[in-house]
């Protein structure tokens, strides 16, 4: 897993990525469902969340031999609780102006405790008001990230990158297995497709891409525009493919493995060919702007759509999305500056000041280009 020398500047395309996975959602939530598909963006989040940790454990590891656990734990706390604590407090606000549902106990502990995904397939989106339910993805990511780093560390130091590819596509091929065999045991669709268990080939392949085939750390091929279009080409013809089969045991199991592979294909080539066409406007500045706030921007736009449908049931989709779209964005904007940003300047002061001792690993931001979501 030799690297090549890092730029001192975030890694091209992400915010760009982040901007039109969120946009997929937002547009589906907003009444466009039937043509928009909601659930690709949230596994292209997966993907993107499972190359930018991975890679992040790498430069970490390959800088001082080790991984700090606690500094990972506490950077990914400053960076998702604060919002999520805020958004949560707006919510009870509204349910108690009866502007939106209110909370069942059990339902406000199932979010701020990362197990909102089991919650809502259990009670059926019952217990959390209306949108908020967005927050599925946010456990799938925390459960997989409890239980990933002491993996990453092992095979960061056994150091073979073919290994890793071994030992990350096997455990895809057995969740994909295990969504198989759930799909032929009557399992819900609920549970197939928000459960931890049954989604984690999506940030596994993520974590791939950034094990095996960096394009941001590893040295690149050669550019062959002949291949490189036929495999840019081949990605968008599978996600294609995988959004107009209609088969039900499909959409169930493979559907999902199929995507994040496309994902994962075009992510490479997003980064590695970040200043040529067809990639370039993923950089542009909106794109960026909005890949940066789109944790709020996921956090809040559901909540704030389904609050305007209950209120202005005349209205329109279009109406909806316009006003929805303008409330979201003031939203994320405030949570960037006084939330978000002065908790990236305390994690970057947590990156210059070692924890326990020394030997405690130390910053891994200088290629960070935003955090999860």
């Amino acid at each position: 897993m030799t690297a090549r020398p890092l730029a001192n500047s975030a890694i091209p395309s992400l915010d760009g990525i982040r901007a039109v996975a969120v946009a997929l959602v937002f547009f589906a939530h907003s009444g466009l469902e039937h043509v928009v598909p909601g659930g690709l963006g949230v596994t292209i989040f997966f993907v993107l969340s499972g190359y930018l940790i991975s890679t992040l454990m790498r430069v970490e590891f390959q800088s001082h031999g080790r991984i700090d656990f606690r500094g990972f734990y506490l950077r990914r706390f400053l960076r998702l609780m604060p919002p999520l604590t805020i958004i949560v407090a707006l919510t009870l606000l509204l349910s108690a102006l009866s502007i939106v549902d209110a909370f069942a106990p059990n339902g406000l502990l199932a979010v701020l405790f990362y197990y909102g995904n089991y919650f809502v397939i259990a009670h059926d989106f019952q217990g959390v008001p209306a949108g908020m339910s967005v927050v599925w993805s946010l456990a799938v990511e925390e459960h997989f990230y409890l239980l990933y780093p002491p993996l990453a560390v092992m095979l960061l130091r056994i150091g073979r990158a073919g290994l890793s590819a071994k030992v990350l596509v096997s455990l895809c091929v057995a969740v994909l297995a295990w969504r198989c065999w759930l799909a032929t045991h009557d399992a819900s669709e609920n549970y197939i497709s928000m459960a931890t268990d049954t989604r984690i080939d999506a940030i596994l392949i993520g974590c791939l891409l950034a094990l095996w085939k960096n394009p941001w750390l590893d040295r690149l091929a050669p550019s062959n525009s002949t291949r490189d279009a036929a495999l840019i080409v081949g990605a968008l013809a599978l996600l294609f493919f995988t959004l107009g089969f209609r088969d039900e045991f499909f959409r169930m199991t493979f559907r999902y493995t199929l995507q994040s592979l496309a994902t994962a294909v075009l992510l490479y080539f997003a980064i590695a060919r970040s200043t040529s066409a067809p990639f370039t406007w993923l950089n542009s500045r909106p794109l960026m702007y909005v890949g940066g706030i789109s944790y709020t921007v996921y956090l809040s736009h559901h909540l704030i759509i389904e609050a305007l449908r209950d209120r202005f049931s005349d209205w329109g989709w279009a109406p909806i999305l316009l006003v929805s779209a303008c409330m979201t964005l003031i939203i994320a904007e405030a949570m960037r500056r006084f939330v978000e940003q002065p908790c990236a300047r305390l994690r970057k002061r947590l990156h210059k000041k070692p924890i326990l001792n020394e030997r405690t690993a130390a910053p891994i931001a200088p290629v960070a280009s935003g955090g999860s979501l």
